[in-house]
């Protein structure tokens, strides 16, 4: 829905990442850069709360043992190792990007974290960030300090060195935005997929305190993976130089969007996945494969964020560049089963088109399969037609609030309205 200028620059990836350039001015940017107390507060509370998140995850699967349910302990395990593995890759390949970056440019390099290097440096210390699930909170841990330094900064009247931390702070969230979004789609999607499955299998037609605590859950995870686009999109917002802002009400559609369309996506998913779960993970798989192979076919956000920068720009990309794009793309096709990420910045209105018609064509065929395949049972449950009323309409809301967002409350909008103003005047 939006062009821009595609001419190649050796610091600015494409859609996928942003790099905020720390040592230029930039355009775009809030006019208050000082690090609040309640900023500094809610990076501490993100890391003991991704700590608790890391907690339950390994909860779901000893329980799962205790009761010997092995096959979902290995499946829940799968699913909270293969993620943290992904994440944690990422994350290793941003910490080097961003050293190639640093070098390249000249900049000090003399503020590198030690767990940075460790990260990169040791096989240790990345088997135990997988095991933890400590990709988001390195990246958190540096957004931290870099709040605290730019704090230092603030009381030293040094307004360089808070602009400096604080746009390394802008960075760093940025990274935690995009690893959020990893995170959600890649662990907690499929987890709640085989949470609402069993929950479907075995729902004896009552409630008790055991299915409120699992649908509160539930609840909470979607919530969380709309906040993760939402952010994720604020974020890469915030990092593009040339580009303005998300607003609130921008921001709040972009959560309703990204929430309704994903209730309807993995409820669909599940409904379908409680009577024919090794077929539905044959079609999973190939909608998968056919979405990588979507996002290869216009690749240059995938090839930037995998070029090693220490080559030359206009060199084709080397076979192992290639080998990473296609691995990197597979990760995003994944989450392309749940959600549609852009991966390289210019119009989307024929991608969201044929991405979401897809979408909705899957969801309301999964639930006239459901509703006509499954037991006698589950026809006189309670949730029989509330799940397919909540598919469709949460859907259209979805839709509703995206197209709201672009027609109405998109930054190029709100911009050319403040134009045609200040031109009026």
């Amino acid at each position: 829905m939006e062009e821009r200028n595609r001419e190649y620059n050796p610091h600015h990836l494409v859609n996928v990442f942003s790099v905020i350039q720390v040592g230029v001015d930039t355009v775009d940017r809030p006019p208050n850069n000082h690090i609040k107390r309640l900023d500094i507060f809610l990076l501490r509370f993100s890391i003991i709360m991704q700590i608790v998140d890391m907690c339950f995850d390994y909860n779901i699967a000893i329980r799962y043992f205790l009761i010997g349910e092995i096959t979902y302990f290995i499946l829940s395990i799968c699913l909270i190792l293969i993620p943290s593995l992904i994440n944690v890759t990422v994350s290793k390949r941003m910490q080097q990007q961003n050293r190639e970056v640093q070098r390249n440019s000249g900049m000090d390099m003399t503020d590198d974290h030690k767990t940075t290097r460790l990260m990169i440096q040791s096989k240790l210390y990345f088997a135990i960030a997988v095991l933890f699930e400590l990709a988001p909170v390195i990246h958190l841990r540096e957004a931290l300090k870099y709040a605290l330094e730019a704090r230092k900064c603030e009381k030293t009247e040094d307004r360089a060195g808070e602009r400096r931390y604080y746009l390394k702070m802008l960075k760093a969230d940025q990274d935690i935005a995009l690893l959020r979004v990893f995170e959600c789609f890649l662990e907690d999607a499929p987890q709640l997929i085989l949470q609402l499955t069993l929950m479907l299998k075995h729902y004896e037609n009552r409630l008790n305190l055991g299915y409120v605590h699992q649908g509160s859950s539930i609840i909470s995870s979607f919530v969380s993976m709309g906040w993760a686009m939402a952010n994720y999109h604020r974020s890469i917002r915030l990092a593009q130089q040339d580009k303005s802002n998300i607003g609130a009400v921008g921001t709040l559609l972009q959560f309703s969007w990204h929430f309704c369309i994903t209730v309807a996506r993995i409820l669909s998913l599940s409904v379908i996945a409680s009577i024919w779960p090794l077929y539905t993970t044959i079609y999973c798989i190939i909608h998968w494969i056919s979405m990588t192979i979507w996002i290869l076919i216009d690749s240059r956000g995938i090839l930037e964020f995998c070029r090693t920068h220490s080559r030359p720009p206009h060199m084709p990309p080397a076979i192992k560049e290639r080998i990473y794009s296609i691995l990197f793309a597979s990760v995003i096709g994944v989450i392309h089963v749940f959600i549609y990420v852009n991966t390289v910045d210019g119009k989307t209105f024929w991608k969201y088109l044929f991405f979401y018609s897809l979408c909705f064509l899957e969801n309301v065929t999964s639930n006239l399969l459901w509703r006509k395949n499954c037991p006698p049972a589950v026809r006189e449950a309670w949730y029989f037609n509330v799940s397919f009323i909540v598919c469709i309409v949460s859907f259209c809301l979805g839709i509703t609030a995206m197209v709201l967002y672009y027609t109405v409350f998109h930054p190029s909008k709100r911009q050319r309205t403040s134009n045609t103003s200040v031109q009026a005047t």
